[in-house]
């Protein structure tokens, strides 16, 4: 009779998916809380297309040139889940708290490494360089990290739940990706890089979700001795690498893998933007509609792991799985139609093709090889997720040359007098876009066009039978960046009016505007029914309006905390901008940059994504017409009797 070990306890298992779950979920969600930032990257970094492809790329670089998902998978199969997991986990929060920091003003006016990253490739930005560090760090880990959490749901559910354990890791995973698209657009209203710190702060608690599941994985080490070698048979060898660059089966699943995910992750690192230019959407939305993708794969890939474990079919599941691929990326190239339909095929595609492909690999590799597979098949997908990005950011900025038209200082001075900018807009084949519709944003910095903004402004134009639009400076349509420093407030009689929106905007003040000294503060009283009334605090619409007209020249959004006399301060500009009148800004000739930025043309990267999607096709047929002859059954149920 063969002894129960903590893995036959139902609780046991489960609270260890859990576990090895909630570290995946935060790697996820670091990988793609970059995703609905792009453009800010762009505006405040002054990264081009390029560049983004290039820092998203050093994810990959790890795995791809140092192998490292190779040696991790070596590594894991040699000394075991518990020191390999706590080592690249640690990697990947020092990458994001790097990542972070490169992206910081902190860093950005001359902070720790500043100077040094400044010394060599003078070509290269500084925040390029120090962020593309910590995504190598995080990608040095990320990717073994992966490895690790799979062999042990491997060692805890073989010949049990094993592909519905997976399948919920992997749903649990995207599940991470899923809410960075959603709340990184959120975190990024008031800073944006608030998105990329919450984040890297994820990293952290998952290192310590990492340390309590190495305490369950070391009871049930202690219980079946795994932790001694049982014979020669259990130790790693070179020779395992021979079998597995051999093994035709294995070859075409990784073939497979490889063309997907390069076909998947890299979209979703620029689908936001994708919706953002393509389809005039905001942010939030965008990052909204790209989450579908994820919230599919939650619900669908335990299903068909069910399907896998009971009713066979994984070789089918990843063609069907292929074929759907292609045919979310030809709707975005080529149609217009609603992104909620090729969303919801690509996630359906998503949920398919990796809830069939990780349960088969443990049909053909042994169990304590799995790691070296794994890994194998990591740094081989990595080739794709390095190049990838970078092709679709050289194929943007290629197609679209004419994106960003930066205003030389006689263009700027001509502008600030006429209020109105002219020009012709053309696609990316070089063809006036003739009685279009589409969103240009108008955007001033201070000093250059890779300082910091000043003023953002989103407006909807419309081009006529020429291919010509017009931008009014003063009409935009939605509002972004709003400096109050630059209101020219000392020439106008002002008056201000607050709003407690806790309270049904109840208007707590209308006065004549009187700065509070040395500061561009307003300072009274909080009164109610003619009584000072205190409170911790509560969130008000602040309206700064000229007396003289009724004008409106600025409006935020702040919390107010008030002492216990009821004494609240507004410090103008410390809130979110709400709505601002151009009229009223002073940008100083010459001092100042501004950029006309237009909608990027992404059919051709969609059709390159397309191209990838074909060559995935090809590999799951031949990897359905192998498994009748290999003998490994990939269509048989993974469940045993």
């Amino acid at each position: 009779m063969t002894k129960k070990t903590l893995k036959d306890s139902p609780f046991a298992r489960w609270l260890v998916l859990l576990l090895t779950s909630a570290v995946m979920f935060f790697n996820y969600y670091f990988y793609d809380a970059l995703s609905p930032l792009k453009d800010l990257m762009q505006e405040n970094l002054g990264f081009s297309s390029s560049d983004y492809g290039t820092f998203i790329s050093a994810y990959s670089v790890p795995n791809v040139f140092l192998a490292m998902a190779v040696l991790g998978g070596i590594i894991l199969d040699k000394i075991g889940i518990r020191i390999t997991g706590f080592v690249f986990v640690l990697f990947m929060a020092i990458g994001t708290t790097l990542t972070a920091y490169g992206a910081s003003e902190a860093y950005l006016s001359g902070g720790i490494g500043y100077e040094f990253m400044t010394s060599f490739w003078p070509s290269v930005s500084p925040a390029l360089k120090m962020m593309y560090l910590g995504f190598f760090l995080f990608g040095l880990g990320a990717e073994t990290s992966i490895v690790v959490l799979s062999k042990a749901i491997v060692k805890w559910f073989k010949g049990k739940e094993i592909a519905l354990a997976l399948g919920l890791n992997v749903a649990i995973g995207r599940l991470g990706t899923a809410l960075a698209l959603n709340l990184s657009p959120s975190l990024a209203e008031v800073q944006w890089t608030n998105a990329i710190w919450f984040g890297a702060m994820l990293l952290w608690i998952g290192l310590l979700t990492f340390i309590i599941y190495m305490f369950m994985d070391l009871k049930i080490d202690r219980q079946i001795k795994e932790t001694l070698p049982k014979d020669a048979e259990d130790e790693f060898r070179w020779s395992d690498l021979k079998f597995l660059v051999t093994n035709r089966t294995f070859i075409f699943i990784t073939l497979l893998c490889v063309t997907f995910y390069s076909a998947v992750f890299p979209f979703v690192k620029y689908a936001p933007d994708l919706l953002m230019n393509k389809f005039n959407l905001p942010r939030q939305i965008s990052g909204n509609i790209s989450s579908i993708l994820m919230y599919g794969t939650i619900l669908l890939t335990p299903i068909f792991g069910w399907i896998a474990d009971y009713k066979g079919k994984s070789a089918t599941l990843m063609y069907l799985g292929s074929v759907l691929l292609i045919a979310a990326h030809l709707m975005f190239a080529k149609t217009m139609i609603t992104p909620f339909v090729p969303i919801f095929i690509l996630g359906v595609a998503f949920a398919l093709v990796p809830a069939a492909m990780w349960p088969a690999v443990a049909k053909i590799v042994k169990e304590n090889k799995i790691g070296t597979a794994y890994g194998f098949m990591f740094s081989v997908q990595n080739i794709g997720l390095w190049g990838v990005p970078i092709l679709i950011g050289v194929v943007l900025d290629s197609s679209n040359p004419d994106y960003a038209t930066e205003l030389t200082k006689d263009d700027f001075v001509t502008l600030q007098k006429k209020q109105v900018y002219e020009e012709v807009y053309r696609n990316s084949s070089d063809e006036l876009e003739r009685n279009s519709r589409f969103n240009v944003k108008y955007i001033v910095h201070k000093d250059s066009c890779t300082g910091d903004i000043l003023w953002k402004a989103i407006h909807k134009v419309e081009t006529d039978d020429d291919g010509r639009f017009e931008v009014q400076l003063g009409e935009y349509d939605r509002l972004s960046i709003a400096s109050f420093d630059y209101v020219a407030v000392e020439q106008y009689d002002l008056g201000i009016r607050i709003q407690n929106l806790e309270k049904d905007s109840t208007t707590i003040a209308k006065d004549t505007l009187a700065w509070s000294e040395g500061d561009r503060g307003y300072s009274n009283t909080y009164r109610v029914d003619g009584e000072p009334f205190a409170e911790e605090g509560f969130d008000a619409l602040i309206t700064i309006y000229n007396r003289k007209n009724g004008e409106l020249i600025y409006q935020e959004k702040q919390n107010l905390t008030t002492d216990k006399k009821g004494v609240y301060k507004a410090s103008m500009g410390a809130g979110v901008a709400q709505q601002a009148n151009y009229d009223y800004y002073e940008f100083d000739e010459g001092t100042y940059c501004a950029e006309v930025v237009k909608p990027l043309d992404y059919t051709n990267p969609m059709l390159m994504l397309s191209g990838l999607g074909v060559l995935g096709i090809l590999f799951a047929f031949l990897l359905k017409r192998d498994d009748k002859v290999s003998g490994y059954g990939l269509e048989k149920p993974n469940k045993m009797d």
